[in-house]
């Protein structure tokens, strides 16, 4: 009986430890925004002030499960928000695997369409499940009660291309002085004949892995920022990020780090005063 009581009694501590670790780690009230380590790809998760998950984007493969169990509560299992920028596999292969294991309320995304197994998969997915599905464009804003404001740039909503990348999502994230710009796989020409309503914002995800279509020359005249981020697998075939953007980003004085080199990086912030999270 002993032998059974014991790794009950173990299994019981351990599990309180962790639900009270993870409580202690989300209690403040403020955003956390994690880039994951997907490999060469797009996944970030956001948990708001008030406990809303958002998770932009799920990597080439299910590495993104990893990041969630890491950063979200084990206990919470819905996703309140997902946008998928645009149909490349390297952005939505790993949203296959989440709307398997979590419960995604509501499931964005642009017009673009891919004829791919991994895209027809997922719409597949999404139809069994009954994920509420809806397609964005410039001007759609989500503002939640916790004062987290997403607002879509990009696209357009009659814009047309062959070119997937070109229909990317670009969207600005606002929480009171913290203004954070997600581009997905843009491409510079776009991003930088966009009108944003500011042009300082404390963090920027450079788009399409650091590749030099997505940014430049005049990218950080228009858009500028203290701190970057690069997100890319390590020792990819692509060689992200080029050489060139680095060298932009030294030129213009950009802090910027990049997960194949710093694995998933974390940004928290309540507003006003923002850390980057080692």
């Amino acid at each position: 009986m002993k032998k059974i009581l014991i790794p009950i009694l173990i299994s019981f501590v351990v599990l309180i430890f962790l639900f009270s670790y993870q409580v202690g780690q989300l209690s403040d009230k403020v955003l956390t925004v994690v880039f994951c380590d997907v490999g060469q790809g797009d996944a970030i998760y956001i948990r708001t002030p008030g406990e809303v998950d958002i998770l932009v984007d799920g990597g080439p493969g299910n590495k993104v499960l990893g990041c969630l169990s890491e950063n979200m509560p084990f206990w919470d299992r819905e996703i309140e928000l997902v946008f998928a920028t645009h149909p490349d596999a390297d952005h939505i292969s790993g949203l296959i695997d989440i709307i398997e294991s979590y419960s995604v309320k509501s499931f964005n995304t642009v017009s673009a369409k891919k004829d791919t197994r991994v895209f027809d998969a997922l719409k597949k997915i999404i139809s069994n499940k009954k994920v509420p599905y809806r397609e964005i464009s410039e001007g759609d804003t989500f503002s939640l009660s916790d004062g987290v404001q997403i607002v879509t740039l990009w696209p357009a909503k009659e814009f047309s291309s062959d070119d997937t990348n070109d229909y990317s999502m670009v969207q600005h994230l606002k929480l009171g002085e913290f203004d954070l710009l997600l581009t997905g796989d843009i491409t510079y020409q776009i991003l930088n004949g966009l009108d944003f309503d500011l042009n300082l914002f404390e963090v920027v995800k450079l788009p399409h892995h650091g590749s030099k279509t997505g940014v430049g020359d005049s990218t950080f005249e228009k858009i500028r920022t203290s701190f970057a981020i690069i997100s890319a697998g390590k020792n990819n075939q692509y060689h992200h990020p080029h050489p060139s953007v680095l060298s932009l980003l030294k030129k213009f004085g950009v802090e910027y780090k990049r997960t194949d080199e710093q694995g998933s990086i974390k940004i928290v912030t309540d507003g006003k005063t923002t850390k980057v999270v080692e």
